[in-house]
């Protein structure tokens, strides 16, 4: 594999910056693709797209837990500053779901809810020097 995108679907660009502030990812220029605009958000190895329909979309229905159904049901992302990233994104609009919790000495995870309700694992790494 070269490359990977994640591609989401939003009803409005609100889902494009809650996705660039909380995980401060750069945001590339928007296509028109046929039945809307596709936002595309850079960050360090990875792509998130987020597919903006031109009419607005169905919300899906949450699955509580979100592992009681099959299929692509969250995305883990690492980032070095566990503590700031739930600060933003409770503060856009999202929600702390599970943790933080600690795994291991220097590995610490979150499990956060978008203003959409899809599931997000963050995970911190920092490992102390052997």
């Amino acid at each position: 594999m070269q490359h990977l995108e994640v591609g989401l679907v939003g009803a409005d660009d609100a889902l494009v910056d809650f996705y660039a502030a909380v995980f401060e990812m750069e945001k590339l220029p928007a296509m028109q693709a046929g039945p809307g605009v596709v936002h595309r958000l850079q960050g360090p190895g990875v792509v998130i797209k987020v597919m903006v329909p031109s009419e607005a979309p169905t919300p899906a229905q949450p699955v509580e837990p979100f592992f009681a159904m099959t299929g692509l049901r969250y995305v883990t992302i690492y980032d070095a500053d566990l503590d700031a990233v739930v600060e933003r994104a409770v503060a856009r609009g999202g929600s702390v779901r599970h943790g933080p919790t600690e795994l291991g000495p220097g590995v610490r995870i979150v499990v956060l809810s978008d203003p959409d309700r899809n599931v997000i694992e963050v995970v911190e790494v920092n490992r102390p020097p052997s």
